[in-house]
């Protein structure tokens, strides 16, 4: 991984650095510490990263300045000491816009399934979650806390991580979340109705995700969940902090960047692989998200390669 600035000292690796993120497809390959089943790393990047999903627990805190997250369809803003939990196999992406750092946890969390209480904890796993003191007032201190004493633990020596009491401290925070999840819900559902509008709204954005390559219009989304255009176009601004002609071109830019990978494809074939109909909307969409044509940011791809 690429950084700007060199890690500090005391924020080495133990026993080797982070080597890269890998990505086939939208799958990222997780590069755990060797014989573990972790990774904490403090990350200074100032660069983005396309949609991709994996079967590790994602965590980031932002500890200076802010960080953008897009998960499962909704824009996360984070500010310093913010929380953002991804559930496994969430689909989501970075958007890098400023200076600054960030610890970023990712955790094998399949044993936790075997618990008998982990019903109480699927409930907060459903989706990604932010846990901040306005989200989680009355616990968020003691779980900020526990993650700074992971790092103390994983930080400390450069030729082993210490799992179980690491881990100890991640069982603690899940117990402190299950205890709160049936009190606390993400966003802000006064009455039935807005809680059913908001499942309609999740499931279609699961349906993008899966279909951003068909003809999707605005038209038949709001059909898809029973709503009129004007009521949807709004909702869904609302849901998403976009339009949906712009999530759904974002949608179709970061596949596009991912099989733009591929030098077996043509620049066409990417454009309707990923749902344009022609290539000059694609290469129009492609350079106003991207700042630059798909021909030159393949060219950056083989340059980094």
């Amino acid at each position: 991984m690429k950084r700007n600035d060199p890690t500090p000292a005391n924020y080495i690796q133990p026993i080797r650095q982070f080597i890269e993120r890998t990505l086939d497809g939208e799958n990222e390959e997780v590069d755990f510490v060797p014989e573990t089943n972790m990774r904490i790393w403090y990350n200074n990047q100032v660069e983005g990263y396309p949609a991709h999903k994996h079967p590790a627990l994602e965590i980031v805190i932002p500890v200076d300045n802010g960080y953008k997250y897009i998960a499962d369809g909704r824009n996360f803003r984070l500010n310093a000491g913010d929380i953002l939990f991804i559930p496994p196999n969430i689909l989501h992406e970075i958007d890098c816009e400023t200076e600054g750092a960030r610890f970023i946890y990712l955790f094998d969390i399949s044993f936790v399934k075997n618990f008998f209480d982990y019903k109480d904890l699927a409930e907060f796993m459903k989706e990604p979650r932010l846990v901040n003191p306005n989200t989680y007032p009355e616990t968020y201190t003691q779980i900020y806390d526990q993650f700074m004493r992971m790092n103390d633990l994983y930080f400390l020596y450069n030729n082993i991580v210490l799992e179980m009491p690491i881990y100890s401290h991640l069982l603690s925070i899940f117990g402190m979340l299950a205890r709160t999840t049936s009190r606390v819900t993400p966003i802000s559902i006064e009455n039935a109705r807005q809680r059913d509008s908001y499942i309609k709204f999740k499931s279609l954005i699961t349906y993008i995700n899966t279909h951003y390559m068909d003809n999707i219009t605005l038209e038949y989304a709001a059909t898809f969940i029973g709503f009129s255009k004007y009521h949807f176009s709004r909702l869904f601004k609302e849901y998403t902090d976009t339009t949906f002609y712009e999530y759904l071109t974002n949608r179709r830019i970061q596949s596009a960047k991912i099989l733009l990978n591929d030098d077996s494809l043509s620049i066409t074939d990417v454009a309707f692989k990923t749902g344009f109909n022609n290539l000059t909307s694609f290469c129009r969409a492609f350079q106003k998200a991207v700042n630059c044509s798909p021909s030159e940011y393949r060219h950056k791809l083989k340059i980094n390669k």
